[in-house]
């Protein structure tokens, strides 16, 4: 490994070890109470290290808030596609975002201090790059088979992409998360059952 090559991986996992850190204190403590001085004591990096990577704590939180993302995104989209059935993929995508919600982590850094953190920046752009293409990737093929007749998939996305938002907010706002959870699961199983019944009486 030439010198230069050597300098980016060293370089790489100092990002990665500070984005690490800074999870943690972040699930912690929450954002407002974590400063760049915790981040660094508990990583052992200079100052100049963690400035050479984010010019600022909303920057490093931006990089955990995409990490987190990602990880929920990826169970998501694993459990969808581990199922055949478009209406058991569907449900099976949705009941790992729950579990997401269930998790300390996606709880305090995604549902409740990103709104505050990133405010506009999310909406802006951010949900193209993880949330909505999870959402397509569920929801696509109850629309390519034709099970909801008439619903595009854009539509679908955004208004889906909104009721799970409300529903991580109810759990992560609730003193009984598992509980909380449990009234999400009715709810949706509700909406589906009956979307399904109305579309496929058979059902």
């Amino acid at each position: 490994m030439t010198v230069k090559g050597l300098r980016a991986r060293q370089a790489e996992e100092t990002r990665q070890l500070l984005i690490s850190v800074a999870r943690d204190l972040f699930t912690e403590r929450g954002y407002a109470a974590t400063s760049i001085e915790d981040v660094i004591r508990r990583a052992g990096v200079a100052r100049g290290a963690l400035y050479h990577h984010f010019s600022g704590k909303d920057v490093l939180f931006r990089a955990v808030y995409d990490a987190v993302v990602a990880d929920a995104v990826a169970k998501v989209m694993a459990a969808a596609l581990a199922v055949p059935e478009p209406w058991g993929a569907v449900r099976a995508g949705l009941s790992a975002f729950l579990d997401a919600c269930l998790e300390p982590t996606f709880r305090r850094i995604v549902v409740l201090d990103s709104v505050s953190v990133l405010q506009h920046e999310v909406w802006d752009g951010g949900i193209e790059q993880n949330e909505l293409p999870m959402l397509r990737t569920v929801l696509t093929p109850l629309v390519a088979s034709n099970v909801l007749p008439g619903v595009r998939v854009e539509p679908l996305v955004h208004v889906a992409l909104g009721g799970l938002y409300g529903a991580a907010l109810f759990i992560a706002r609730s003193p009984k998360p598992k509980a909380a959870r449990r009234e999400v699961d009715a709810v949706l199983d509700t909406l589906i059952g009956g979307l399904r019944a109305r579309v496929d009486p058979t059902a």
